[in-house]
C-alpha cells in the first residue's frame, strides 16, 4: 500500500503536468514569477504591519501603565490633580500629575502646557524613571478629552500607606510635626510629620506660592493635616501640597 507521502507526491506531479499542458511553459514561468513577486510584497507588508502593531502605544489604566518597563510607550487618560508647572521649583520639571480610578502618575514635560486641576486629558509617552526614583510618563503628545470621569478626591491614608502604595496619587496624611521646618532654597521648604506607622517628609515647592513661614502652626509637636501628591525623591517618600489650603492644623 502506498504511503500518504507517495500519494501526495503523485498528486503534485500530476497537477503541475496538467498545468504545464494547459498554460504552456513560458506562461507558467511568468505566472510563477508574478506569484513570487506577490508573495514578497505580502511578506513585506506583513512585516510593516507587524512592526507598526508592536510599536503602537499601549492604552492602559494608569496603575498598569506604571508597571511597564522603561521606554514602553503608553496612552493614559485621567484627571489633572497637579496643574502644569506647579512643582517646577522642586523637580525642575514643568509637567503635571494625572490620576484615574486605578492610580496616578506624574507626566514629565519641558514646557508648561497650561493644564489645570480637574481637566480630563489623554497623554501619550514613554515610561521612565525621572532620575530620582519616581515613575513618570515623558510627555510626547496630549489631548483634552470630553469624557465623564469621576472626580478625584484625595485618599486619606497613613504615612506608611501613602509612601508605599499610593505614589503618584492625591493623598491626605495627618501627623505630628517631628522635625522643624527647614529652608531648601531656591527649591522649597521641608518638614517631617509622624504618625503611628512612620515618618514622612512634607515638601513645599516655592513655585506653588505657599509661604510656610506665614503659617505659625508649623511648629514641632503640632499636629497637621496635609493634602498633596504622594511622591519620591532619591528614596525619600514625601507629600507635596499644591496650595496653602492643603496644609491645615488639627485641633
Amino acid at each position: 500500500m502506498r504511503s500518504l507521502v507517495d500519494l501526495w507526491l503523485v498528486g503534485v506531479v500530476a497537477f503541475f503536468s496538467r498545468l504545464l499542458r494547459v498554460v504552456g511553459w513560458s506562461n507558467l514561468v511568468a505566472s510563477m514569477r508574478w506569484l513570487l513577486t506577490l508573495a514578497v510584497l505580502c511578506s513585506a507588508l506583513g512585516s510593516v504591519l507587524l512592526g507598526a502593531a508592536i510599536a503602537a502605544p499601549l492604552a492602559l489604566p494608569i496603575d498598569q501603565a506604571r508597571q511597564q518597563p522603561d521606554s514602553v510607550e503608553v496612552v493614559v487618560v485621567g484627571r489633572v490633580t497637579v496643574p502644569s508647572g506647579w512643582f517646577e521649583s522642586a523637580n525642575l520639571d514643568r509637567g503635571f500629575a494625572l490620576q484615574d480610578q486605578s492610580g496616578g502618575i506624574f507626566v514629565s514635560a519641558d514646557r508648561d502646557v497650561g493644564l489645570q486641576t480637574g481637566e480630563v486629558v489623554e497623554v501619550i509617552g514613554p515610561l521612565q524613571d525621572d532620575g530620582h526614583g519616581q515613575r513618570v510618563v515623558r510627555l510626547k503628545a496630549w489631548n483634552l478629552r470630553d469624557l465623564t470621569l469621576p472626580k478625584i478626591a484625595p485618599q486619606v491614608a497613613s504615612v506608611h500607606t501613602a509612601a508605599t502604595e499610593l505614589e503618584g496619587q492625591l493623598v491626605t496624611v495627618q501627623g505630628t510635626i517631628a522635625r522643624p521646618l527647614v529652608e531648601d532654597a531656591p527649591y522649597g521648604d521641608r518638614l517631617w510629620i509622624e504618625d503611628d506607622t512612620g515618618i514622612m517628609q512634607i515638601y513645599i515647592p516655592r513655585s506653588t506660592g505657599i509661604s510656610p513661614q506665614d503659617l505659625p502652626f508649623l511648629q514641632s509637636g503640632h499636629m497637621i493635616r496635609v493634602t498633596g501628591l504622594s511622591s519620591q525623591y532619591d528614596l525619600i517618600d514625601e507629600v507635596m501640597p499644591r496650595q496653602v489650603e492643603d496644609i491645615r492644623p488639627v485641633g
